[in-house]
């Protein structure tokens, strides 16, 4: 028991040395080499997008579109992205405007090219219905 206790110890201990020692890492890069820079480390280093973009707001003069936009560029999914900037409370007018401009700036790297485009549904409210079933009929959404 005393073997299991003292293992499951040591593995919080160098559990959080690593996020220590990753949060200091951020900060360096960020200063040193950009934020781009600082993000693709942390993913190499195996963070989430969450804990990139909450470590990122932390730090002063950090404009939160080019988290996220470094972010869509490392490749991370849209949704992952999403998750990431609602947990932070990031509108998603920022959202979109880091998902366009990492478009733009990054092109094939983005993993999502279709990451935030609204599902357009047509209503048909108000349309005149036919009175024979069998003749009804239905707008098809290219002619719009």
């Amino acid at each position: 028991m005393k073997k299991i206790m003292i293992s499951a110890l040591l593995g919080v201990f160098v559990a959080s040395a690593s996020f220590a020692d990753w949060v200091e890492d951020f900060s360096v890069n960020n200063q040193t080499q950009g934020i781009e820079v600082a993000v693709a480390e942390a993913l190499k280093a195996g963070m989430d997008p969450t804990s990139i973009v909450d470590e990122g707001l932390k730090i002063a003069n950090v404009n939160p579109q080019h988290i996220l936009k470094a972010l869509y560029c490392e490749g991370v999914d849209g949704d992952d992205v999403k998750a990431a900037s609602d947990s932070a409370g990031i509108s998603d007018i920022i959202l979109v405007a880091a998902f366009e401009k990492s478009l733009v700036e990054c092109g094939d790297a983005v993993a999502d090219s279709q990451a935030y485009t609204p599902v357009a549904r047509a209503t048909f409210a108000g349309m005149p219905r036919s009175q024979n079933r069998s003749t009804q009929r239905f707008v098809s959404q290219s002619t719009f």
